[in-house]
């Protein structure tokens, strides 16, 4: 089971959109970075017209290939909403693709959210303050 949490992005343009996102160690950047869908992008005013600053670059993926895809550096703030609780206004930057069908939290932005994975197996996770009190479920 994969591990996923509720979302908000706040964009640099003044959009706001709430979704869910697949939390992984594998996408490993240097700084905070979020890889959305398209149509994220769109609701978010960061498509058609990218903001200035975008950039394409070359992205290897786990299977060593390697893939296009568009950096909008500094994009959006990212929060985590629980019932209990809003973690987060990380400032992050944006990967858009045009294949992805999720958004894709990467390791230094899950680091940043103080998200700790605690059994991946079973989809549980908790903030990094309620380590041994709290165990969150994937939704």
């Amino acid at each position: 089971m994969a591990i996923r949490v509720r979302i908000k992005l706040s964009s640099v343009m003044g959009k706001t959109t709430v979704t869910k996102a697949l939390v992984t160690t594998g996408y490993e950047t240097q700084e905070p970075e979020i890889l959305i869908p398209r149509s994220i992008a769109e609701d978010l005013d960061l498509l058609p017209k990218l903001p200035s600053g975008s950039e394409i670059r070359n992205y290897v993926l786990a299977d060593g290939s390697v893939t296009r895809l568009i950096l909008v550096p500094n994009a959006v703030q990212v929060w985590i909403l629980e019932n209990d609780r809003e973690v987060g206004g990380v400032m992050a930057h944006v990967v858009i693709s045009e294949r992805a069908d999720e958004a894709l939290l990467s390791d230094k932005l899950v680091s940043k959210l103080g998200i700790v994975l605690l059994d991946i197996g079973e989809g549980t996770w908790c903030f990094r303050d309620e380590i041994g009190k709290i165990n969150r479920k994937s939704l």
